[in-house]
């Protein structure tokens, strides 16, 4: 993976007068804004071209996003709607917000932090620069934020659009003397997240059945197959129980998602939920209402189960 590198640094070589980051015309930004309206990804080259149209600091360029990140939320119960935007260590911009399931638990609710980081697994970004909010995260979030890779390097940046002056701060700094993987992990060696995650999983003969009695159902096949996949990807260091769940909407798209731990165990992030985020990114689930089929690969014997 990418070793990550504090953002800041690598602005050094490449950033605008101070006058021109700090105010940027007001009109630009709203084109920013457009451009980033109903989308959760936005690529590297596009951003470049965004910031240098508006003359500003990558972080005011992604502090400017969040009022528009947050109308994807999807706060159900509480009508509180929260929006994050991060900066890849490839470049591109990725969008997070909230999630709620009316008739669920609260703990299954998934954190506008945790959709951003689904969606940076999503895209096999290897590393998060730079992540921007409104107000400080949660301690839910600071921990499982503790997961990454590059945790160390990560640059939180609170304010809002048109904040000329944000707050920045590292995870040490919120989240000091914390619980971390290396604090759990029998191997301190093992890839952390974000980085390589390969898990050798097989069929066993009960699937191998299910998938022959629906030999002719290719959507069921791809959602097999697609779960299989994000099982085998999936971030799972300390029960050693990867999964993953593949949902096919009612047009019969397939989206897939894999199962995210934290050493802390709850701010972990279940399949069920990360497959979600996948279809929002993929512009395939409109409504919960849509999901038509739910399809989980999960190790036989695991102590860490998710059917049901």
């Amino acid at each position: 993976p990418t070793p990550a590198v504090p953002y800041g640094q690598q602005q050094q070589q490449t950033a605008t007068p101070q006058a021109m980051t700090d105010i940027p015309h007001t009109e630009v930004l709203q084109q920013v804004v457009a451009a980033a309206r109903g989308r959760l990804v936005i690529p590297a080259d596009e951003v470049k071209q965004l910031q240098e149209a508006a003359g500003c600091s990558m972080d005011t360029l992604l502090l400017s996003i969040l009022e528009e990140a947050a109308h994807d939320a999807r706060p159900h119960i509480s009508n509180y709607h929260v929006g994050a935007v991060g900066l890849g260590g490839s470049g591109a911009v990725y969008i997070g917000c909230n999630l709620e399931f009316p008739g669920n638990a609260l703990n299954q609710s998934v954190h506008a932090e945790q959709f951003l980081m689904a969606n940076l697994l999503l895209h096999k970004e290897p590393s998060l620069h730079s992540l921007a909010i409104s107000a400080a995260p949660c301690g839910h979030c600071r921990q499982f934020y503790s997961e990454l890779a590059c945790a160390d390097c990560v640059r939180f940046v609170f304010g809002y659009r048109g904040h000329s002056n944000p707050e920045i701060f590292t995870l040490a700094q919120l989240l000091p003397a914390r619980f971390g993987p290396l604090d759990l992990l029998e191997d301190p060696s093992a890839p952390l997240l974000l980085e390589q995650q390969q898990h050798n999983l097989a069929w066993t003969n009960d699937a191998l059945n299910v998938l022959q009695q629906r030999a002719g159902d290719h959507c069921f096949a791809q959602a097999a197959e697609a779960a299989l996949q994000a099982a085998q990807s999936s971030y799972a260091p300390y029960t050693h129980c990867p999964s993953g769940v593949a949902l096919i909407t009612g047009r019969g798209r397939v989206a897939a998602g894999g199962y995210i731990e934290s050493a802390a165990y709850n701010p972990g992030l279940p399949p069920f939920q990360a497959a979600v985020v996948a279809c929002m990114v993929g512009g395939c689930l409109p409504s919960y209402g849509q999901i038509r089929e739910v399809v989980l690969v999960e190790v036989q014997s695991a102590l860490v189960k998710h059917e049901g």
